[in-house]
């Protein structure tokens, strides 16, 4: 049996509110707080022969009770708040208002290649821009202390911090850019998950602090690393919009 076969086997069998919100809490696990968990074993084990690769030195390093308290329960709750935003949106569309077309689209099929490349490209960029407004936004002084402090209370990020953020701060710099985006193009709900998948990977990944590799696009952890570090540069994911702006750094600016 092929995947399209299983694929239409599970539509027909599970309502689609179901497939929505199981495969978007899956895609969330596999592609967040998988490789968030690993790097955590690494940074409370501590053993020299990962450390060499952190990205900031030792002494800079947040202390574990921090990690485990504040960055875990952090991300947690803001994780349930997600979970339940969801949950209450899909009991609004299907329960209350009966208009399963207002949400996201789980058809018998799968979305065609073409579709879901393009759908998926379009959302990365939405998100790109969005994100990036909004972050930067949150760094206005008007803001910055009372809601966006918090997460930066990481001045070394860790991977498991990726979440730990005000929930005023989660809802607009982490729900509203991947929902806004997805309901503008109203994406498949494999395409979806994709999309999610790829944003929360990144971040994992972007908050880690260790060096990892470069991608083509000239994108590694030591960017957005720099941002918690010095918080004035490199607001966007991808970069894109940090280029735009002239907020991109590779690098910390030479003194003297």
């Amino acid at each position: 049996m092929d995947i399209a076969t299983h694929w239409r086997t599970l539509v027909l069998k599970h309502p689609s509110p179901w497939i929505e919100l199981v495969g978007m809490l899956t895609t969330q696990i596999l592609t967040f707080w998988l490789p968030a968990g690993i790097f955590t074993v690494f940074d409370l084990l501590a053993w020299p022969s990962i450390q060499q690769y952190k990205i900031q030195p030792a002494h800079k390093q947040p202390p574990r009770k921090l990690i485990i308290r504040d960055a875990l329960l952090g991300s947690l709750g803001n994780q349930l708040l997600s979970t339940t935003l969801h949950a209450l949106q899909l009991a609004a569309v299907h329960i209350v208002l009966g208009r399963p077309e207002l949400g996201y689209r789980v058809p018998a099929t799968l979305p065609p290649l073409r579709e879901f490349l393009v759908d998926l490209v379009l959302c990365i960029l939405a998100r790109e821009t969005t994100y990036y407004y909004g972050h930067r936004l949150l760094h206005h002084r008007l803001f910055y202390a009372r809601f966006h402090r918090q997460h930066h209370r990481f001045h070394a990020p860790v991977a498991l911090a990726t979440l730990y953020a005000h929930p005023v701060e989660h809802i607009i710099t982490n729900i509203l850019p991947i929902v806004g985006p997805a309901r503008l193009f109203d994406v498949h709900v494999v395409t979806l998950w994709a999309f999610i998948g790829a944003v929360g990977l990144k971040a994992a990944l972007a908050h880690s602090g260790y060096r990892l590799w470069e991608t083509p696009d000239g994108w590694k952890p030591e960017v957005h690393d720099l941002h918690h570090e010095l918080l004035t540069v490199n607001y966007g994911l991808i970069g894109l919009m940090d280029r735009v702006h002239g907020t991109r750094a590779t690098s910390k600016p030479k003194r003297g």
